[in-house]
């Protein structure tokens, strides 16, 4: 090993044989004192003893002495008084051998500021071999920030609102927060340094171990418990329902994972409750299709036998009775018609197709009654999309052809507009019709509501199921209306995206 002297901060360094022969002994030295002055941690020398020789800009920085004031005492300056010994101990150590040392990777060490102020460090400490003696260079770096990261970590896990358990390359607890405590029923004490599997049933223990492995080759964040039924162990041997997320931690000892555990018990209950809801409505809406069907079918024949038996003989009074059986008839075979299709908007998906806007809304106007008063305008903004078509036009179609029926005048103006918006196509249909009061707009979405000043042409299902197939396919609509402004305008913001019916869990094992 070659020489070196140093003094304050001059450095000789006798040149080495490898060293070359261009480059002078005095560069040298000042790429030396370069080096150490501008290094990003604090950097002191002392000599064997503890007295200060060097320090560097950063180190002056970090504990608010100038150099003056450093150079020339002993080390302990720089140290809390009841940790000295400990760092004596650690220097006398490396003064003997020359293993490097950094006290901060395991144990706590703490810097002392000019002003009396502590605050965590980590040392690196290395012997230094000179003409005449060994010295000691510590390089010093100030690990406040860290630290600080450190405790907001734990103060976010200790608060997540879903339990949160980490474990080692080993699969060990060595984490869990209050909401795990109370998720699972054990105090943390009782869970930390104990392997994952006392969280688990019996029945999945045997496979965890598999579970882990792929799982340590291919580490990434991803989510368990979604489609698959995943379940959790309580100490008391009860189990229940849960997701999981699991996300890998950088840590210097590697391997640790990070799983936020959620109770999904009541998600699942109202997940079972909606089902049996839709189920029953199913169930209504087919027995109506059948049962109330089939007697007005045979009503409506009744009526036609009847005008036949009277042969144009009836007075204009059965006349007009007949006719407005007839039409009481039809009536309510559009609602019915109309409640099956609430019934069942949303469970059933057609194939995703490429949608071209234009063609789209052109057909929609080519099959609708318009008056011949009115003015359709069409301005599209947007790009084909793929998505599933039918659901998309019965929404487009009910709304324009309101936007005809309940218009007050026989002469006006219909504006559809589409636009993209993000991952959304957003389909606006507005109409210089009388509008909607405002204490009105959150009804007219609502089953069997209609603002109709004629209400028996119309069902009032139309609005109800425009919405409730625009939400099943991962989309909303908004109603716009000012009070005494004339016009209405709805906006329907449809994904840009295949939507696809999501699982459901309880055809999963």
């Amino acid at each position: 090993m070659e020489s070196t002297l140093i003094t304050g901060m001059d450095m000789r360094i006798e040149s080495s044989p490898t060293a070359p022969a261009e480059l002078a002994q005095d560069a040298v030295e000042q790429l030396v004192q370069q080096v150490i002055e501008f290094a990003p941690s604090g950097v002191v020398l002392t000599m064997a003893g503890g007295r200060i020789v060097l320090v560097n800009r950063e180190l002056e920085r970090m504990f608010g002495f100038s150099r003056a004031e450093l150079v020339g005492r002993a080390i302990d300056t720089l140290v809390p008084t009841r940790l000295r010994a400990g760092h004596a101990r650690l220097r006398e150590a490396s003064s003997n051998g020359f293993n490097f040392r950094s006290p901060g990777l395991g144990r706590e060490s703490f810097g002392l500021r000019a002003d009396g102020t502590e605050f965590p460090i980590e040392i690196g400490v290395n012997p230094l071999q000179t003409a005449d003696a060994i010295m000691v260079i510590e390089t010093i770096v100030d690990i406040s920030d860290r630290e600080d990261l450190e405790r907001m970590f734990e103060r976010i896990v200790e608060a997540a609102p879903c339990g949160m358990v980490m474990i080692d390359g080993r699969g060990r607890i060595v984490l869990v927060n209050p909401q795990a405590e109370s998720m699972f029923g054990y105090a943390r004490d009782e869970l930390i340094g104990h392997a994952l599997e006392t969280l688990l049933p019996e029945g999945f223990r045997g496979r965890h171990g598999a579970h882990q492995r792929d799982f340590a080759k291919a580490p990434s964040m991803r989510q368990m418990g979604v489609v698959r039924d995943l379940t959790a162990r309580r100490k008391d041997g009860s189990e229940f329902p849960v997701e999981v997320g699991l996300s890998p931690v950088p840590a210097k000892q590697g391997g640790l994972v990070l799983a936020a555990v959620t109770d999904i018990t009541r998600h699942r209950a109202l997940q079972l409750e909606l089902r049996r809801a839709n189920s029953n409505l199913e169930e209504f809406s087919y027995a109506a299709s059948h049962d109330l069907k089939s007697p007005l079918r045979g009503i409506s024949d009744l009526v036609d036998w009847i005008g036949e038996d009277l042969g144009g003989a009836e007075s204009r009074e059965v006349s007009r009775n007949l006719g407005r059986v007839r039409d009481r008839v039809r009536r309510l075979e559009r609602v019915i018609d109309d409640l099956l299709a609430y019934a069942l908007a949303g469970t059933t998906f057609t194939d995703a197709v490429q949608v071209d806007l234009q063609a789209l809304l052109a057909g929609i106007l080519e099959l609708l009654p318009r008056p011949s008063g009115f003015g359709v305008s069409i301005d599209i903004k947007a790009k084909p999309f793929v998505t599933n078509k039918a659901p998309l036009e019965s929404v487009l179609r009910n709304l324009i052809d309101n936007a005809f029926k309940h218009h007050d005048l026989s002469a006006g103006n219909i504006a559809v507009r589409v636009e993209d918006a993000g991952r959304f196509c957003v389909f606006t249909i507005s109409d210089d019709g009388p509008g909607i009061p405002p204490a009105s707009q959150e009804r007219v979405f609502r089953i069997f509501q209609t603002l109709a000043a004629d209400a028996r042409e119309h069902s009032g299902i139309g609005l109800a199921l425009s919405k409730r197939v625009v939400e099943a396919h991962g989309g909303w609509i908004k109603l716009d209306s000012s009070a005494g402004v004339r016009g209405t305008a709805f906006h329907v913001w449809w994904p840009r995206f295949q939507y696809s019916k999501p699982p459901d869990p309880a055809a999963s094992s």
